[in-house]
């Protein structure tokens, strides 16, 4: 009775840029329990629930992916984490999601367009907290 029960997967550094980060002695992602993070181009989840993990159920992670057909597994995903916030939109539009997000410590971005850092700024500028970090990952 009362039981943690304790879950292990794997992280395919291969299938995921935190994960290849993390593994590669990058240490300063800024992803720590409590933390609240907004992840720009969650795709199908897979990343973000490791994301999930590691900020822990004081965290919260926004999801956004822009593809409905990615989304949907994202919120698959995000029915069996109650720290994961799926939304389905445009980043390059943060307006049509405010109303959805509070200020969060942290910003990770993969959306791989070639407006990048601007996606990232127009977020920031809405959603980054003063003394916040952002890490963008670049292919």
């Amino acid at each position: 009775e009362g039981e943690t029960k304790i879950e292990y997967r794997a992280w395919n550094p291969f299938r995921s840029k935190l994960a290849a980060a993390i593994l590669g002695g990058v240490d300063q992602i800024h992803i720590k329990p409590g933390t609240k993070v907004m992840y720009l181009g969650a795709a199908s989840g897979t990343t973000v629930s490791h994301v999930s993990d590691i900020v822990g159920p004081e965290g919260l992670v926004y999801a956004v992916e822009f593809s409905h057909r990615s989304g949907r597994d994202l919120l698959n995903v995000a029915k069996k984490r109650t720290n994961i916030i799926p939304i389905i939109e445009d980043a390059r539009h943060p307006h049509k999601y405010r109303m959805l997000v509070g200020m969060v410590d942290v910003i990770f971005a993969d959306v791989a367009q070639p407006d990048q850092t601007r996606i990232v700024a127009l977020n920031a500028h809405n959603f980054l907290k003063n003394g916040g970090h952002f890490v963008i990952s670049i292919k």
